[in-house]
C-alpha cells in the first residue's frame, strides 16, 4: 500500500493565504457565510459561489442541451437568475439543492422555447 505524505500538503495557513492572494482581504468563506452575504449584495461572495458551483451547473446542461456554447449561455442565465432571487433563499434545503432546481428551470425553459420555434 502506498501512504500518503502528509508532510508534503499544504497546511491551513498556507491554502490561507493562497486565498488571500486570489481574494484580497478576504479568506474564502464557508458555503453558509458565502449565501448570507450574497444576499445582503456581497459581489465577491457571490463570486465564490459562481466559482463554488459553476462547473457542475455548466456540466448538467452540457448533458441536456448537448452544445457547450449552449450550455455556457445558459450557466450564464442560470446564476443571473441566482444573482437576481437569492434573496428568497430561506436556508430550508441545501444551498446547492436550491440551486441545482433554478437550473433546471432555466434549462426546461430554454427547450420548451427552442420546441416553440422549431415547430
Amino acid at each position: 500500500m502506498i501512504g500518503y505524505d502528509c508532510s508534503r500538503a499544504p497546511t491551513l495557513r498556507q491554502r490561507t493565504a493562497f486565498s488571500e492572494r486570489e481574494n484580497p482581504g478576504r479568506s474564502e468563506l464557508p458555503e453558509a457565510e458565502a449565501v448570507r452575504g450574497a444576499q445582503h449584495g456581497d459581489a465577491i461572495a457571490f463570486k465564490q459561489l459562481y466559482q463554488l458551483h459553476s462547473r457542475r451547473i455548466y456540466t448538467l446542461f452540457l448533458r441536456m442541451v448537448a452544445n457547450p456554447t449552449e450550455a455556457e449561455d445558459l450557466t450564464q442565465e442560470a446564476f443571473l437568475r441566482v444573482f437576481r432571487k437569492i434573496s428568497t433563499f430561506r436556508g430550508e434545503s441545501a444551498f446547492s439543492t436550491w440551486l441545482h432546481r433554478v437550473a433546471l428551470n432555466v434549462a426546461l425553459m430554454h427547450l420548451r422555447r427552442k420546441s416553440l420555434v422549431e415547430t
